[in-house]
């Protein structure tokens, strides 16, 4: 990947001459640096130029350098997520999305996790503890008629008492493995499972972003009908209106495509590690989550009994049960009211 600096000039509508003089590097020098490696009059910045560069743009040296995801990339993949709502294919990532859901890891996934050692898959750690706890317990109950969970055990000569049930896990796991559990390739199947399923569904999330239009427009954007083979295929990208269009709306609504460091950061997502593409969906999804729940945190503060109506009136209930709710979440907040007054008035009673 080339780097980012006439990206960068050009979003911010600054000219090879404005930016010579503003960070004192020649045009020339500067055209040098935009070019592709291996084209002709390709020049490589010294460390001290990224600097300069990055500190006029106001963004990492490494985002400078064109490291990560650029907006325009994570914009694209964004628009890419919402036309997969209800369709599914690989598409310009190499992450599969489905029905907008993003998963976690490559498309490569079954064959990759064929050689890879167990003790290595993610979370293989936390999981083992977890069955492991789960196993003592178990062999716990079925040596004792109470069926109370284990609270000891000492060695023969008694030195050691309390041992408690992490240790007497880790001391005899092996031992509680071969008797208890036969099929070893068990844990590891379900670990794959839990890999191979982990996604975060975007789409709806998105849409709240974006006017209906705008959807509309995605769906046929991306997508062409191949008559020759019968089938749906993605158009080429064109990052064209319509393009910078979204991306302005997005830009307005998420922080995150404007946090460059995070941007800088996006890996390869290689391997065992989480793709690029989920890592990007994990923190939108995060940030635009929690702006939701701040906007109703919001609402319900300027009138608590308007917003739980409107949050009622939305839950998939009978009108009979709206109407029940709703009554029992007015009676607490009277009574939350009431409450919140005797506090003031005892208050105002105490010495200043």
């Amino acid at each position: 990947m080339g780097n980012r600096i006439k990206e960068l000039r050009k979003e911010r509508g600054v000219t090879l001459k404005t930016l010579s003089d503003a960070v004192g590097i020649a045009v020339s020098t500067l055209s040098g640096y935009e070019k592709a490696e291996g084209e002709k009059g390709y020049r490589n910045p010294k460390i001290e130029n990224w600097e300069k560069l990055a500190d006029y743009f106001k963004v990492p040296v490494e985002y400078v350098e064109g490291k990560g995801w650029s907006q325009d990339d994570v914009v694209e993949f964004l628009i890419f997520v919402i036309s997969q709502e209800y369709g599914d294919t690989e598409g310009p990532f190499s992450t599969y999305v489905e029905d907008g859901k993003v998963y976690k890891y490559r498309l490569d996934l079954d064959e990759y996790f064929a050689d890879v050692e167990t003790d290595d898959l993610p979370n293989y750690e936390a999981y083992i503890k977890e069955y492991k706890e789960d196993l003592a317990r178990e062999v716990a109950f079925d040596n004792n008629e109470k069926g109370e969970e284990l609270t000891g055990v000492s060695y023969d000569d008694g030195d050691y008492e309390g041992y408690g049930l992490e240790g007497y896990v880790d001391e005899f796991f092996d031992e509680l493995y071969d008797a208890y559990f036969h099929d070893k390739n068990q844990i590891r199947g379900e670990v794959l499972d839990s890999i191979i399923d982990s996604c975060i569904d975007l789409t709806p999330i998105l849409k709240d972003l974006l006017p209906a239009d705008s959807i509309r427009t995605i769906k046929r954007y991306y997508f062409d009908f191949d008559l020759k083979n019968n089938r749906i295929i993605r158009k080429p990208t064109i990052r064209d209106e319509f393009f910078f269009k979204c991306k302005k709306v997005f830009l307005e609504r998420i922080s995150s495509l404007s946090d460059y460091e995070f941007l800088a950061s996006i890996g390869e997502g290689n391997g065992v590690q989480p793709s690029p593409e989920y890592v990007i969906a994990k923190r939108l999804s995060d940030e635009l989550q929690e702006k939701k729940f701040d906007s109703k945190m919001a609402s319900f503060k300027v009138d608590p009994y308007k917003a739980s109506k409107k949050n009622i009136d939305a839950m998939s209930i009978t009108s009979n049960d709206h109407k029940l709710l709703f009554e029992i979440v007015a009676h607490l907040l009277d009574e939350n009211k009431e409450l919140k007054k005797r506090v003031d008035q005892l208050e105002n009673k105490l010495p200043k």
